[in-house]
């Protein structure tokens, strides 16, 4: 009885493997290199002069001509996905439709292609395919010209690719008809966008983040130039034409902006959105279009007087939203080593250019909107000149470079963590930068190896369960110390993506990536962050006000010093009310810059890196924060605290007992809680502030 269940088992799982097989739109509907080609010559085309028109026209010609010249190739496949493969051809993908097209030019044309497989199946499987695609091509083309999109254009050249006389493939297709033709499928661009701020966000609980999303996407598309629409149609064509408008829109989004991908990556980490919407958000830290090799190669051959490569992976290792990075090995000194090389996107500079002017306007649409103003929600110009100045900042590769040697003097220490039920050393490691002998393109930098915390957190999960909020606690403390008490150096992009985990026995090594943005505060800022700190805990007005304008570039503020002070005053009014929370030191910094305070780069920067790993450590289930980490720290370092807080910026000794730093006045000068000395006499303190002037000379 068993072996004829198992038998039924086998017959229902091969018919239904037949079935699948057998049905085409199972597969999708895929464009053949053709038909794609000669669509993407219709999309060069449209929206420009007629000269523009007939130039692309005859380079059509050309290719097409050179088509025909050639004979027929029968192709043998062995399966279904070999044939498909074959049959969609290889295309550059590069971040430009012009480029694309340039480069299969000059690779010549491709020979049209006859499939055979061995297997009956296989084959009948390939002629249904083809026949089922070229009907749903005409059906998509209709009857009425004013109702023809772009795939009609690949239909026809289909049936021209039969005719013997390869001149009149271009000749015959239409380019007066390419202008309605793209026009409409630009146009739906702006329509998927349009849907899925209505459908996806309209449920949104939360007020300002429905109005963002929802804005956002029904404005930002339609305002990209016609390069960049074209590029995200190109990028369409080259998949399934049937997916659904979720997938139309992971397109878009893949091929949008570098500002509004970082937004959303963002917002990916933060907000709380449907499922298919998060997926398609967080695609962006894993699946951004990456650099053909084409393009790398190129790069490449402009680099071998800086470094000597033995091996240079074709496949990125890693792809974000700025720069690229590929596995390699190198020379140096006679000796091997594994490498990561990293290097900017080509074009990606103009595309920043764009986002910015976009985005500026979609800011300004927001800002002006009333309902969106009622929610409390800072103003979203400055939070976008924000990243566009971090993006901005990540262009210079040399900058990348010294940030990145100056992290390993800062974060490459040893640790010792533990939890209760297990402990462990762990090893912070920056990976070693490799110096170019000339200026270079390239970054190149040791190979490290590792896993995600929660990959390697879920390995570990029954012998170490707190695996996961022992690491993230530790590394806090590492960036928090520094930030404060060290030499100002902050990485401000400290998500999971950008460190990696390698447990061994001896001790568990934390490798942190990617220094595209971070920076250095000055000591000045140190003490300001402080004080804001001590003002936020404590709802001074006084305190707060005036750290912020200290920070502030005053000559571009559009408030003077006594409207913001007034401004603080009545905030924190309604937070020692109760009409309000008190915010933390992060949304402290949105409301001043938007009530008008121009705050500097490194202190935005500093504060996104806050925000991030402040998100780190809730999503670990720990109980710290940034804050209670900066008082713990205080109290280990009471005479710099007690020079910075209360010599120079005069905050009282009431105060400090009121953070609960009472022990840092103990320490500093001299009282002990035991014996319960009398307040010192102002001569006394002054002896005690002399000491510490004297400490830090």
């Amino acid at each position: 009885m068993l072996r004829q269940l198992k038998f039924l088992l086998f017959l229902c799982v091969f018919a239904f493997r037949f079935v699948w097989a057998a049905a085409p739109e199972a597969t999708g509907l895929h464009l053949s290199f053709e038909q794609r080609l000669a669509i993407t010559y219709a999309l060069l085309a449209q929206g420009e002069s007629e000269e523009k028109k007939q130039e692309i026209l005859k380079r059509a010609k050309n290719y097409f001509s050179g088509v025909s010249q050639q004979e027929i190739q029968t192709v043998k496949v062995k399966n279904f996905d070999e044939f498909l493969k074959l049959f969609k051809g290889s295309w550059p993908n590069t971040h430009s439709v012009d480029l694309d097209v340039a480069l299969i030019e000059k690779q010549g044309a491709r020979a049209l292609m006859v499939f055979e497989a061995e297997s009956p199946r296989v084959q009948r499987q390939i002629d249904r395919y083809i026949e089922w695609q070229q009907n749903q091509l005409a059906e998509m083309s209709g009857a009425n010209k004013a109702n023809l999109n772009t795939e009609a254009i690949g239909a026809r050249v289909m049936g021209l690719l039969q005719n013997p006389n390869g001149q009149q493939i271009a000749e015959k297709w239409a380019l007066a008809e390419s202008d309605a033709i793209l026009s409409e499928k630009m146009k739906e661009l702006d329509r998927v966008g349009e849907k899925m701020a209505s459908s996806s966000f309209a449920q949104q609980q939360d007020a300002t983040m429905r109005i963002f999303m929802e804005t956002m996407f029904s404005e930002y598309f339609s305002r990209l130039s016609s390069d960049s629409k074209k590029l995200i149609v190109s990028s369409y064509l080259g998949g399934d034409l049937n997916i659904s408008d979720i997938k139309k829109f992971e397109v878009m989004v893949q091929n949008s902006g570098p500002q509004l991908q970082k937004l959303l990556q963002v917002v990916a980490r933060q907000a709380d959105l449907s499922p298919e919407m998060l997926e398609v958000f967080r695609g962006l830290e894993n699946s951004v279009r990456p650099v053909p090799w084409v393009q790398v190669e190129e790069i490449l051959k402009n680099e071998k007087s800086n470094f000597k490569f033995t091996y240079f992976e074709r496949k990125a290792l890693g792809v974000g939203t700025m720069a690229q990075v590929h596995r390699a090995k190198i020379l140096v000194d006679g000796e091997r080593k594994d490498v990561v090389v990293r290097f900017i996107k080509p074009g990606i500079a103009e595309r920043v250019e764009e986002d910015k002017r976009v985005l500026t306007h979609v800011a300004e649409i927001l800002d002006a909107n009333p309902e969106f103003r009622k929610t409390g929600a800072p103003k979203l110009t400055p939070i976008i000149e924000d990243i566009t100045a971090t993006v901005t900042a990540e262009l210079s590769q040399e900058d990348t470079v010294a940030r990145q040697k100056l992290a390993k003097t800062r974060y490459d220490k040893t640790v010792f963590m533990k939890t209760p039920e297990y402990k462990n050393y762990i090893e912070f490691n920056v990976p070693k930068i490799y110096d170019s002998k000339e200026k270079s393109q390239f970054m190149v930098q040791e190979l490290v190896i590792g896993k995600k915390l929660d990959k390697e957190a879920a390995i570990y999960a029954e012998v170490a369960p707190q695996l996961k909020r022992g690491i993230i606690e530790e590394m806090a403390k590492v960036w928090a110390f520094e930030v404060l008490f060290g030499g100002g150096f902050y990485h401000s992009d400290l998500h999971q993506g950008n460190f990696m985990i390698q447990l061994t026995e001896p001790k568990i090594r934390v490798n942190v990536l990617d220094y595209g943005m971070g920076g250095v505060i000055s000591s000045e800022m140190q003490k300001q962050v402080m004080v804001l700190g001590a003002g936020t805990e404590l709802n001074s007005h006084e305190l707060v006000a005036r750290a912020f304008w200290k920070l502030s570039n005053k000559e571009k503020n559009s408030v003077n010093e006594t409207q913001f002070k007034s401004l603080v005053r009545a905030r924190m009014n309604d937070v020692i009310s109760g009409k309000e929370p008190n915010r933390s030191l992060e949304h402290w910094t949105a409301w001043a810059m938007d009530n008008g305070l121009k705050l500097p780069y490194e202190f935005i920067s500093l504060n996104r890196g806050i925000v991030i790993v402040n998100k780190l450590l809730a999503d670990a289930g720990s109980t710290l924060t940034l804050t209670s980490l900066m008082k713990t720290f205080a109290k280990s370092n009471p005479l710099l605290v007690y020079k910075k807080l209360v010599l120079e910026e005069k905050v009282s000794h009431k105060d400090l007992i009121k953070l609960g730093w009472s022990e840092l006045k103990s320490m500093v000068v001299g009282e002990t809680p035991v014996t319960k000395m009398k307040q010192p006499a102002p001569s006394t303190s002054l002896g005690a502030a002399v000491r510490c002037e004297m400490v830090f000379q």
